[in-house]
């Protein structure tokens, strides 16, 4: 929304912020046990999903038949820290997955950050992916990282 005075946008109140810090988390949860309902409820009918790699998904129906297909059991998200400001929202944490046979248990790990944004009644209105990956030019890191 915009103010008449002024050329930003006016921030979400501080309980669409809050409630939209528990949408978030619960669509982690959500898609981690396979609740596409719930999930598809905390989305926003219009909403955008970029994940690296993949050609963005546009709309609710679209992005929960995204998430669905990928679905698995041996995948879970540990979350490690939420910042939230406004209609933003950042959560960084780690994609686990887990491979158990009958004789092995292998885990794999692959630290995320999503960036989300909220629409005015605090549903997931956008979300954007990103992978950590070291750089494949070494000289492109710090030098206190040489």
């Amino acid at each position: 929304m915009m103010d008449g005075n002024e050329l930003r946008p006016i921030p979400a109140s501080p309980a669409v912020t809050a409630a939209g810090v528990k949408h978030v988390l619960l669509t982690y949860h959500y898609e981690d046990v396979g609740d596409f309902d719930g999930y598809a409820s905390l989305l926003t009918e219009d909403v955008a999903y970029d994940l690296p790699g993949e050609p963005p998904v546009l709309g609710r129906t679209a992005v929960v038949r995204a998430h669905s297909a990928r679905a698995t059991l041996h995948r879970r998200h540990e979350l490690l820290t939420v910042v939230a400001e406004d209609d933003t929202i950042v959560v960084l944490g780690q994609v686990v997955r887990s491979d158990s046979g009958p004789s092995e248990r292998s885990c794999d790990r692959v630290e995320f950050a999503d960036v989300f944004t909220l629409s005015p009644h605090s549903l997931v209105r956008g979300r954007r992916r990103y992978y950590f990956a070291p750089p494949l030019d070494p000289t492109l890191l710090p030098a206190v990282h040489r």
